[in-house]
């Protein structure tokens, strides 16, 4: 992982963060303060998942986290293939290279990331991927993370996000 990676030639960073890093945290204070200190930032979120639309729109109604554009399972190919992650960086009018990939899983979200050349943030919560049998994966993401706190902490630290 390249912890100097930074991305501070770019005028903003746009951020795609996945639905079950939201979804299974929503409630909790971290994803709160994330969602916050994004918004103050203006970074656009998007939201690539395999659930459907109904689950997409009853996770916006509920906590009122907005993702836009939000891609569900009805948008074909999904991930790992980079088409959703491109998708999104052609209606924001951004590079790959502009938006960071955030999600759980190696296989999935961080080739997604990767295959689109975007740089890939990988939530590891509970430390499922410090096993050697991952070690030598092909997509490695940039970053690590084990919680949103660590991930807001990593953005402010390494990122120049202007508003």
């Amino acid at each position: 992982m390249n912890e100097n990676l930074n991305l501070k030639d770019s005028k903003h960073v746009n951020l795609k963060v996945l639905d079950f890093v939201f979804c299974y945290n929503a409630t909790s204070k971290s994803a709160e303060d994330l969602c916050g200190f994004l918004n103050s930032r203006n970074i656009r979120r998007g939201l690539i998942t395999r659930n459907v639309k109904s689950a997409v729109d009853l996770f916006h109604e509920r906590f009122g986290m907005l993702f836009s554009p939000a891609l569900s399972r009805e948008f074909r190919p999904y991930k790992p293939d980079p088409a959703p992650l491109l998708h999104i960086c052609s209606i924001w009018g951004v590079e790959p290279n502009e938006v960071m990939m955030i999600g759980d899983s190696l296989k999935d979200d961080v080739a997604c990331g990767k295959r689109a050349g975007a740089v890939a943030c990988l939530l590891d919560e509970t430390g499922r991927y410090d096993s050697p049998k991952y070690a030598n994966v092909e997509h490695k993401p940039d970053y690590k993370v084990s919680s949103l706190a660590q991930l807001h902490s990593l953005l402010e630290s390494n990122f120049d996000l202007m508003p």
